[in-house]
């Protein structure tokens, strides 16, 4: 558990989950500014720490995330 925590990001990692984020919340049409915007981007997050480093992979796992999946569903 702790090297989820540890995880590192720089300016790579996080062009990765920012781009996956954007693109996250524009197909769901979601304001960036907003609550649902700020437990996607956690979960985004969570799901980069678990190992998913690349950006087919980060989207394959935000594609089964159910928590991403009700969020897409409340918008």
């Amino acid at each position: 558990m702790r090297a989820i925590l540890d995880t590192a990001f720089g300016p790579n990692e996080l062009e990765i989950v920012d781009q996956a984020f954007n693109d996250w919340l524009v197909r769901h049409q979601i304001p960036k500014n907003s609550p649902d915007a700020e437990l996607a981007a956690a979960i985004i997050m969570t799901l980069y720490r678990e190992g998913h480093k690349t950006r087919q992979t980060l989207e394959a796992a935000m594609a089964k995330h159910r928590g991403l999946t009700d969020l897409s569903n409340l918008a």
